[in-house]
């Protein structure tokens, strides 16, 4: 019989005193009950979810995309990450990849149609959450051009200018496949929020660059 190959994915705060032992249990009771192949289980202890300086994700992924496996399963949605940008850039970039993310406590797999609704769900709370926060961040530097005006003492908002060139290299690289993770990596010098900003960019101007 051919199993699917499965990896266990887990984060736990060591400040906290959790034991990783307490996830990681549950998601080898999960494969087996599945009929996984529980190839490798990725630990990252006392790494907050809010960075994407994890080694033990960053090694999941590598190996993603290498296609070692086609299920992670983990305890919970928020072992993988608390931001729901950086969640969905990571669902994408594993999509990519044909891999698919089981969460137990959600009881969420999102290789089902439940499981892509909840994902679209997930889609539409995190555009909210840029809208709100793009408002925010208008109105605040509304509010410091006026004061500078006002002051004379010759305060500039906006963003360094890209040049054609990266926007050149991020369409070549976006148009063989490559999650926004990657293209960021890619180029070097350019980071992820830029990269997202430049393919918007192509879809509003598609003949700009």
């Amino acid at each position: 019989m051919n199993y699917t190959k499965a990896v266990a994915y887990a984060r736990v705060s060591t400040l906290l005193g959790q034991d990783v032992e307490n996830q990681l249990m549950g998601i080898r009771e999960l494969a087996q009950g599945r009929n996984f192949e529980l190839v490798h289980e990725f630990v990252d202890e006392g790494v907050s979810g809010r960075t994407d300086k994890r080694p033990g994700l960053n090694q999941l992924i590598e190996d993603a995309r290498k296609g070692k496996f086609k299920i992670v399963i983990v305890h919970s949605i928020d072992r993988l990450g608390r931001s729901t940008k950086h969640l969905l850039n990571l669902l994408d970039e594993l999509s990519h990849y044909g891999v698919s993310i089981i969460s137990m406590r959600e009881n969420l797999d999102f290789s089902t149609p439940t499981g892509q609704m909840a994902l679209t769900m997930i889609s539409a709370v995190a555009q909210l959450e840029a809208q709100i926060i793009s408002e925010r961040i208008k109105t605040s530097l509304a509010v410091k051009k006026n004061l500078a005006e006002k002051s004379g003492n010759g305060w500039r908002c906006g963003r360094p200018a890209i040049s054609d060139e990266i926007k050149k290299q991020v369409y070549h690289l976006k148009d063989q496949g490559l999650s926004i993770r990657k293209i960021a990596h890619a180029i070097g010098d350019i980071s992820k929020s830029s990269v997202e900003r430049i393919l918007k960019e192509r879809i509003i101007c598609p003949k700009k660059v």
